[in-house]
């Protein structure tokens, strides 16, 4: 015989039992948030841990962290996964912006026969001179991370847009 845990009781409102059972039969919505509106279901219901772990097939040490997470902040943060960055970004904000200050000028301020930077031509510079600079991080970087760093500041110099909706003058 299974004992009652004890953790306190989930005490759901109607609207919240509403939502929960609508997301416990959707076949659209992420699987693990399925899986947790049907344990918290249970578990308001008065379902024993072992017998939400016989149902629904789900690990026990899930069933606790979804039950523990609802107790202590919510139904809604029962549900989401707690966001998490497997690690700390290595590209610093002060590399991104001495990239962003290059894409500001012009190939030819820097000794390149060229009006206007393409992606390959801003990457390799950037690859070549990244460690002079003190940002040795973007000694590999390619023309997708040049890219993806001009991409958040809306920056486009291969167009001639340096500005966010401003065109590069034309000469």
């Amino acid at each position: 015989m299974t004992s009652k845990s004890a953790r306190g009781a989930l005490v759901i409102s109607q609207a919240q039992e509403t939502m929960l059972k609508e997301l416990a039969g959707s076949r659209t919505a992420a699987v693990r948030e399925v899986e947790r509106a049907k344990v918290m279901l249970g578990y308001a219901s008065g379902q024993t841990i072992t017998q939400l772990h016989r149902q629904l097939g789900v690990g026990r040490p899930m069933i606790y962290k979804c039950i523990d997470k609802a107790l202590a902040t919510g139904v809604q943060a029962g549900l989401k996964d707690k966001y998490h960055r497997p690690h700390a970004p290595q590209i610093t904000h002060e590399a991104k912006a001495w990239v962003v200050s290059l894409a500001c000028t012009k190939p030819k301020d820097h000794g390149l026969a060229a009006e206007l930077w393409s992606i390959a031509a801003l990457a390799r510079f950037v690859r070549e001179h990244a460690s002079g600079a003190g940002f040795a991080r973007l000694d590999k970087a390619g023309k997708s991370t040049v890219w993806r760093i001009l991409d958040e500041c809306d920056l486009k110099p291969h167009k001639g847009t340096l500005l966010p909706g401003k065109a590069r003058p034309r000469v």
